[in-house]
């Protein structure tokens, strides 16, 4: 029984090899690109693959002329709003801030700063090999902790990320994986980290997410936070429209958090239009 199980979650995560390109059509104005993950599905109701699964992100990119606003709602009344614009088919700016305790009867603790993000995808995915970018984002998540200076879950800072697409039938599926370098050190843990993630398209409309972070640079002993298990998050994302999108998320599964028992549960909306 065990075998055929391992087996069955082998043949669902390495055998959709028959993988596709962006393909081009001309909708009378410019040659916009089409995302052909989904086959046998009409060009307008293809989702692009995610630009960040839960806490990471991929190797896609928004396209030029587009634009997203994102409100994401964590624990304790927290929020953060951010949005972002790519610049080109490769390049996509971004700004994003929150407070901790917006929502509720407490009183806002805002964060220190406005967060920056920015991707450059220097590989475009081909049929045989993956997406690769670079980027930067200083934005955490959760508190802000000032005696560390840092956030509970530490931003991503510099990073490298390579993404693989692959579908078969009307199932599609990415795997991600990369490495960054933090700049929140105060804690005296400077390593840098690594992270993994998919996503499984069975429809549509709605998928899975998940992400693993190793947190290599918040396992210290003297950490405030970590307790050396890495995070791992999981998230179920519902396209609604074609311009929205909504997640319900679980996020911290393994607990690695110092003084909470609990999953974090969190809410993400994002609206995407183009110029």
């Amino acid at each position: 029984m065990q075998r055929t199980v391992l087996m069955g979650v082998a043949f669902l995560l390495l055998v959709p090899l028959a993988t596709s390109e962006a393909q081009y059509r001309d909708d009378g104005n410019n040659t916009r690109r089409i995302n052909t993950r989904y086959p046998g599905a009409r060009p307008e109701s293809l989702a692009p693959p995610p630009r960040m699964l839960v806490h990471t992100p991929t190797a896609s990119t928004l396209p030029k002329g587009n634009f997203d606003v994102s409100v994401l709602v964590f624990g304790d009344g927290g929020v953060l709003a951010g949005t972002s614009i790519g610049l080109s088919d490769r390049f996509q700016l971004g700004v994003i801030y929150g407070a901790e305790s917006l929502l509720g009867e407490s009183s806002p603790t805002w964060n220190p700063r406005v967060g920056f993000r920015l991707k450059l995808q220097l590989i475009d995915e081909k049929i045989r090999l993956p997406a690769i970018a670079f980027g930067y984002d200083d934005q955490g998540y959760g508190a802000y902790i000032d005696a560390s200076n840092r956030y509970t879950i530490k931003s991503k800072g510099l990073y490298a990320v390579i993404s693989k697409n692959f579908y078969t039938l009307n199932v599609a599926t990415g795997f991600h994986g990369g490495i960054n370098k933090s700049f929140e050190e105060d804690d005296n843990d400077k390593d840098p980290d690594i992270f993994f993630g998919w996503d499984f398209h069975y429809n549509h409309d709605v998928s899975v997410l998940v992400d693993y972070s190793v947190a290599l640079n918040d396992n210290n002993k003297s950490s405030p936070v970590g307790k050396g298990r890495g995070y791992l998050n999981l998230g179920i994302r519902w396209e609604y429209a074609k311009n929205l999108i909504l997640e319900a998320q679980i996020t911290n599964i393994m607990k690695n958090k110092k003084g909470v028992a609990y999953m974090g549960r969190e809410f993400r909306m994002v609206y995407l239009e183009e110029f």
